[in-house]
């Protein structure tokens, strides 16, 4: 290697040691000052300084020149001889000015930049703070702020965030989004979620919770997402010793990867760490608040869309209307299906009907055949007004759901589709609402704010998507609900109706600026209810639970199960869950009684737990599952020994997707008892999830 080449490489490392590590500088300052000292006292031996009477050592003497900038003015030289003295003032002004250099100079300017380059890491994110028992948020989105709100109520743990963007943007974003008190106990960090050496520096291990959020307007958002768990999943078990988080949540954007995560145990590694996993979507996160949490007593309250709840002698049925098939319309319409069942449906008659309008409905239809195809196998459906056949199992076999789709191709803003709302509206067999959930928020608030006028008469349920705030449609609302007069005049005689303003039925959803409840009163639920399935398992279905048999527990025992739950199956719970607050609502209508449900009756549990089958079979075809061929069937004469069914052929299809139980409730063997049991401890999973919540808020 030629010597300028070398040179330069040398150059070229002390460059780039200097300008990017600020320790390094400290320690290069410092090397030349042990090199400078050296020589100072080398020189300082052999020279003598001042009257030969001093006490003031030669070392002293480098020391003093040093690091003394007014050295060279003390330095006497009378009485040196003639030859020395010159050496004398040459070495004292070297040393003078090299110290001078060193720490009037590069000593300062070090400093300096110390202090500059902290303050400049920090505004950019790069600084590392030793924290613990913190929460750790990756990635940035507009639920963000949302997120950091419910974090804030828990304590006075910090949140560290970490984002590719310029942490100044954050920072200004969480400083305008979230309280003060809030926004302090927030640490925003500069990294990449897909790097291990930024995730390392997190400090993942020690902290209470992870949300791996990600962006959700990036096209590879969920990939992205899930690469960046694997490296958690790394780094949390590397460091297993060090203590691990309560929870991990991953965001993931498409129904598809959602669905996919509620039935396939994608991430056991993480939950067989003793970590739980639980894959978040917005929309259907929406969908919940809308449909379940705020009867459940969480979250914001919405009208449940049955009205005032259906019997099983009702003739109405719930017709629920989405307009635009966005990811949001399309979760939404998904979600509805898992959770809208009801006692007065019976073959043919009063199905839950949903109906999505798009202008490319038809594009969406053969989209949605395909995705959720064991469902359409199963079930006929409804485009542009012709009625299309299960595709695979004809009559008694098939079109046994209590819920169907619809598909409406057309402009919601023609006068077609108008006319088409205003006549459900005046249908009065139909439980109408309509959901306005297209991309453009101002187009949802267009449409709602001028449709039929029919709509508003008959106080029909309007729900309209925004992006940031609900204050508007809201103030709207209060200022339309009071009571108003209606007057007409009949046989010349004046007659007064009480009716509410236009717009007392309206009201917003999907707002990014909403601060999520973390009420987990539903999970609570779900575990008793799986903790109830478990008492019949060991019972080998042999016969039913004894109440002490189920009640006498711990919620350690409760947990201990839930924990040990397939994804698919916590799921399951999940949903099941989910659907108590429309069975309470069934139960009080048919009392017509709205106190609280101490007890169910047994004429309740036999028709609710038909309605309850009726909901799994829905929710089993759309999350993947299908309903099997003959020669696949549990149920089938031909595929039994000795004249027993086959247990083992049951259990064993289930791992493959196919799943026996889907069909009819009357053909149905003794689960049908289990489905009863379940509408017949709804009053202690309440009462169970209410304590444990209790035990939670004092803790």
């Amino acid at each position: 290697m030629k010597r300028s080449t070398r040179l330069h490489n040398w150059v070229l490392l002390f460059d780039r040691t200097f300008s990017e590590k600020i320790w390094w500088q400290i320690v290069i300052l410092l090397a030349f000052v042990v090199v400078a000292l050296l020589i100072g006292l080398v020189v300082c031996y052999f020279l003598q300084f001042g009257d030969e009477g001093s006490k003031v050592s030669f070392y002293e003497w480098a020391v003093y020149l040093l690091v003394d900038s007014n050295a060279l003015n003390s330095i006497y030289t009378d009485d040196y001889p003639e030859g020395g003295r010159g050496w004398v003032v040459f070495f004292s002004l070297v040393g003078s000015l090299f110290g001078a250099v060193l720490f009037g100079g590069m000593l300062i300017s070090v400093l300096s930049n110390m202090l500059g380059r902290r303050i400049e890491n920090y505004r950019e994110g790069r600084n590392t703070y030793v924290i613990g028992g913190h929460y750790v948020i990756i990635g940035w989105d507009e639920i963000v702020p949302s997120l950091i709100k419910g974090l804030c109520s828990d304590g006075e743990s910090y949140v560290l965030l970490q984002s590719s963007l310029e942490s100044e943007y954050v920072t200004g974003r969480i400083r305008t989004s979230i309280a003060q008190d809030c926004a302090r106990r927030v640490i925003v960090k500069h990294g990449d979620g897909r790097s291990r050496s930024d995730l390392g520096e997190l400090r993942l291990n020690e902290s209470r919770g992870i949300y791996v959020v990600g962006n959700r307007n990036e096209l590879s958002h969920d990939a992205m997402n899930i690469d960046c768990l694997e490296k958690i999943y790394e780094i949390l078990s590397v460091n297993e010793s060090k203590g691990l988080p309560e929870r991990v949540t991953g965001v993931f954007e498409m129904e598809d990867t959602y669905a996919a995560l509620q039935v396939v145990d994608l991430f056991k590694n993480i939950r067989d760490l003793g970590v739980e996993f639980v894959p978040y979507n917005f929309y259907a996160d929406w969908a919940r608040q809308l449909f379940v949490d705020g009867f459940l007593g969480a979250g914001v309250s919405y009208p449940l869309i049955d009205g005032g709840g259906i019997t099983e002698d009702d003739e109405r049925h719930v017709h629920m209307v989405v307009v635009g098939t966005s990811n949001f319309g399309v979760v939404l319409g998904i979600e509805a299906a898992k959770v809208l069942h009801f006692p007065n449906f019976s073959r043919g008659r009063n199905l839950t009907r949903i109906t999505f309008i798009d202008l490319n409905a038809e594009r969406e239809r053969r989209l949605f055949m395909t995705r959720y195809r064991h469902f359409f196998e199963v079930q006929s459906h409804w485009y542009n007004g012709v009625r299309y056949e299960a595709t695979k199992f004809k009559g008694e076999k098939g079109d046994f759901l209590d819920v169907e789709f619809e598909f409406i191709e057309g402009d919601v803003f023609s006068a077609e589709v108008q006319e088409l709302l205003a006549d459900w509206a005046k249908d009065e067999s139909q439980l109408l609402s309509l959901f306005f959930a297209m991309r453009d928020s101002g187009r949802n608030l267009s449409i709602a704010m001028n449709l039929p006028d029919v709509i508003y008469e008959r106080s029909v349920p309007v729900f309209v998507r925004q992006e940031s705030s609900s204050v508007f449609l809201r103030r709207l609302r209060e200022k339309s609900g009071g009571s108003f007069r209606k007057l007409s005049v009949e046989g010349g005689v004046v007659k007064e109706q009480a009716t509410q303003g236009r717009y007392a039925n309206m009201y917003a959803f999907g707002m990014t600026d909403i601060e999520f409840d973390v009420d987990r009163r539903a999970q609570y639920v779900a575990e008793c209810i799986n903790h109830l399935y478990s008492k019949c398992k060991e019972l080998d279905r042999q016969r039913l639970p004894l109440a002490e048999e189920v009640k006498n527990c711990s919620w350690e025992e409760i947990h201990r199960k839930w924990v040990g739950l397939s994804v698919a199956d916590q799921w399951s719970n999940l949903y099941c869950a989910y659907n108590i607050a429309y069975r309470i609502h069934t139960i009080k209508a048919m009392r017509g009684d709205g106190g609280e449900i101490t007890e169910v009756n047994a004429e309740e549990a036999e028709l609710l737990g038909r309605v309850e089958h009726d909901r799994w079979n829905v929710e089993k075809l759309l999350l993947g599952y299908r309903k099997p061929s003959e020669e696949e069937d549990y149920y089938w004469e031909g595929n039994m020994v000795g004249g027993k069914r086959l247990k083992a052929m049951k259990d064993a299809h289930k791992e493959l997707k196919i799943h026996c139980d889907i069909r009819p409730y009357t053909d149905l063997d003794e689960i049908q008892e289990i489905d009863k049991e379940i509408i017949r401890y709804i009053p202690w999973f309440l009462e169970m999830a209410r304590e444990r919540l209790k035990v939670i808020g004092n803790s």
